[in-house]
């Protein structure tokens, strides 16, 4: 062939299609790059929605109660879409445009979570709200949905009961047992003993500790004072004037007579509720609750020690089908429908979970219904998004990684989605995960940190698995406590004082630290110097860390806000 003719045929064949391949080439690249944009841009506004819940959380002395939790996330998704938009304000995009490609937002919480999506208010103002001046929004509404909680009904016989899960070991079992009403809650732990002297969790004593100070911002001056956590909300004791204080919604102490927890008599004095402060119980009160909770499940109401996973039943009642191809069920739960529940609470010998323990059956099964409750209800959220969508985009529910679902399981998060823009040659559909650690809701194993001080009295704080603490004695170390992780971060608390000029009473603001130990450099800025070991395993070989950090544990879980807990 003359090279004339390979010339034209390279000219009028391949050289055309050079062009498209490079054209194509080049259009999957942008668009491949676009995506990469989203994801992290959409990532670090959920970082900064979760962030904004974060501060919220730590620095209001309500956060727990039902209003004040809504007021956090309701701040936290407008941190959200104020963060979407300043991230995406390049490509064009407002919060108008960007609300309609946001089918959901989801905010995992301790036993439950609320999803924030359109939903449609067709009710209209009723004649005695018109005359109040109260306003109804009709059409459709972007707000949260009610609060949905962990929960899954089971059936056995005369057993017909709700279990409803948390993040941890806490569960709350109501229903009908034989006939009868029965509400139950608590923490489920396996370890426990009860001796004529105390009772001990894991061969260590739990017992009440004395005078159990922080500082706050008291008078306008940073001021060490006992208190105690009850139900969520922290009192204080003025030791020199016999008088109690607590945080008031404006974030100032102020003085109070009443204290959750003692019942007021007419013999009831100060110095009862003074004792009751400073003389705190709140440890040996979490594992008694566990262990009355261990006795009502194996003793009391036994029938509940059978509860099987295949007794799991539907809204309707109808038992959840977990072989063949309609196993709908089958990536919520384990494979043996037979698997008792509560079967690792006893610690039978040759058992070799607690049921406490992460990997234990009942965590498996805790973590299969809390997956299934937020993709059910969450498939339908966005399901209705897309039928009620102004666009020809196919809104769909993503597939979650397990190594997400750990991180959602394991703490307070955020799932946000973002689907439906254009991107080249592709739609975008992107969805973020982002967990915190540090929050009022949830203590977990990690948030507890050890403190200690050295022969110049310079105090720090460190992991269970920091290596300093396994060699006390080589460190010049002496373990003074453990606290919650939030207790080191810096907080706000307002006093009343007076203006210089005028002489009137006006707020100010001070920030403080409830505890003045600093971070361990080596286990929690480098994270070097830890322990490749469990937690349970250190513990076990170490009674004195073991003793101090079980009853921190303890003391801040039952301080926590339940609803059954309110006196």
């Amino acid at each position: 062939m003359k090279l004339q003719n390979l010339a034209i045929i390279f000219i009028v064949i391949i050289l055309p299609i050079s062009i498209v391949l490079t054209s194509y080439v080049s259009a999957n690249m942008e668009t491949i790059e676009m995506q990469l944009s989203y994801d992290m841009k959409l990532k670090e506004a959920t970082y900064e929605a979760i962030q904004a819940f974060q501060l919220n959380t730590v620095k209001s002395a309500t956060s727990t109660l039902a209003d004040s939790k809504i007021r956090d996330i309701q701040a936290s998704v407008n941190a959200f879409f104020y963060a979407v938009e300043s991230k995406f304000s390049m490509y064009g995009y407002n919060k108008a445009s960007l609300q309609d490609h946001i089918p959901a937002l989801v905010y995992t919480l301790y036993d439950g979570y609320y999803i924030y999506a359109p939903f449609e208010n067709a009710e209209k103002a009723p004649a005695e709200g018109a005359k109040a001046g109260i306003k109804y929004e009709e059409g459709t509404i972007y707000d949260l949905k009610p609060y949905v909680y962990y929960s899954c009904r089971y059936k056995k016989g005369n057993i017909d009961v709700v279990i409803t899960y948390s993040l941890d070991s806490y569960v709350t079992i109501s229903g009908k047992y034989n006939g009868k009403t029965i509400e139950l809650s608590g923490y489920l732990l396996t370890n426990l003993e009860e001796k004529p002297d105390g009772i001990y969790y894991r061969g260590n004593k739990i017992e009440a500790e004395q005078n159990l100070k922080e500082t706050v911002i008291f008078k306008g001056k940073a001021t060490e004072l006992p208190y105690r956590k009850i139900n969520g909300v922290k009192y204080y004791v003025d030791t020199d004037n016999n008088s109690i204080y607590r945080l008031a919604s404006n974030g100032v102490l102020e003085e109070t007579s009443l204290v959750p927890g003692v019942k007021e008599t007419a013999e009831t004095t100060m110095q009862d509720k003074i004792n009751y402060i400073t003389n705190n119980t709140n440890a040996q009160e979490y594992y008694k609750q566990a262990l009355n909770l261990k006795k009502a499940i194996t003793e009391t109401y036994s029938g509940l020690a059978d509860l099987t996973i295949g007794d799991a039943v539907d809204e309707s009642g109808n038992q959840k089908i977990f072989n063949g191809s309609q196993d709908i069920y089958k990536d919520y739960q384990v494979a043996d429908p037979n698997i008792k529940i509560f079967a690792e609470l006893t610690g039978s010998p040759g058992a070799t979970h607690s049921i406490e323990d992460s990997d234990s059956d009942f965590n498996t099964h805790r973590i299969s219904v809390i997956k299934y409750c937020i993709e059910k209800n969450l498939a339908v959220a966005i399901s209705n998004f897309h039928s009620k969508a102004t666009t020809s985009t196919s809104f769909e529910m993503p597939k979650l990684r397990d190594e997400e679902w750990d991180r959602l399981t394991g703490n307070i998060g955020i799932i946000s989605f973002l689907q439906g823009l254009n991107i080249g040659s592709k739609i975008y559909n992107g969805y973020a995960v982002i967990n915190n650690s540090q929050n009022e809701e949830f203590v977990s194993e990690n948030s507890i940190y050890i403190e200690t001080k050295d022969e110049s009295d310079n105090y720090e704080y460190h992991r269970v698995e920091g290596l300093k603490l396994q060699d006390t004695a080589n460190n010049h170390l002496q373990i003074t406590g453990a606290h919650f992780n939030i207790d080191y971060m810096v907080k706000t608390m307002g006093f009343i004082d007076t203006d210089e000029n005028t002489g009137e009473e006006m707020l100010r603001t001070q920030y403080y630290y409830p505890r003045k130990a600093l971070a361990c450099y080596h286990c929690l800025v480098e994270q070097k110097e830890v322990d490749d070991r469990t937690k349970k395993e250190i513990l076990g070989e170490n009674n004195t860390l073991a003793k101090v950090y079980y009853t921190a544990l303890g003391r801040e879980r039952y301080g926590q806000y339940r609803v059954e807990n309110a006196f």
